[in-house]
């Protein structure tokens, strides 16, 4: 984005991509002035999922001891993560399944879930925020979303109409 000089945008992030949106509008205020967090796994903020993101880590290690990094990978996206990828299998048609997906996964899952919502780096958010929930959002998503949405000071909450990608036009308006 510093590159091709775009500043101001508006980010729309999916699951960790939610993640990855708000840790951008904290790390690079001028380039962000709108972040949609859809779906935020923040599970480190919800107690209850705590036993559920150890049963899928086991789940994890056994499937890439058998399969490999692409074994895993395929748990996630077939929703058998009952905690870590709760709902993934909605989105798998979208997903990412070049040479690098399954390492990247790996590597970004254990950060995503207990990604901190440290009160003083929030204090200092500059963008605006919003966090999505949709139609299909599971249970346990959705009170990640709630807590993130009352750790990020004036953030706004929306329960979309619409699921998966065709709500993003409907945020956007």
């Amino acid at each position: 984005m510093q590159e091709l000089g775009i500043e101001g945008a508006t980010l729309v992030g999916l699951g960790f991509g939610a993640v990855v949106a708000l840790e951008m509008a904290l790390a690079e205020p001028a380039l962000v002035a709108r972040a949609f967090l859809v779906e935020p796994p923040v599970f480190g903020a919800v107690s209850a999922a705590t036993e559920g993101m150890s049963a899928d880590v086991e789940a994890i290690r056994a499937a890439a001891a058998e399969g490999g990094e692409e074994a895993a990978y395929e748990l996630f996206l077939a929703g058998r993560l009952h905690t870590l990828g709760i709902g993934a299998e909605r989105f798998a048609d979208y997903a990412d399944r070049g040479p690098a997906a399954a390492r990247s996964f790996l590597v970004e899952l254990p950060a995503v879930p207990a990604w901190p919502l440290d009160p003083v780096r929030l204090a200092g958010l500059e963008s605006e925020v919003t966090v999505v929930t949709l139609p299909s959002t599971p249970a346990l998503l959705g009170r990640a979303a709630e807590a993130v949405a009352d750790r990020v000071p004036g953030a706004e909450t929306v329960h979309a109409n619409r699921d998966g990608i065709q709500a993003v036009p409907e945020l956007l308006t």
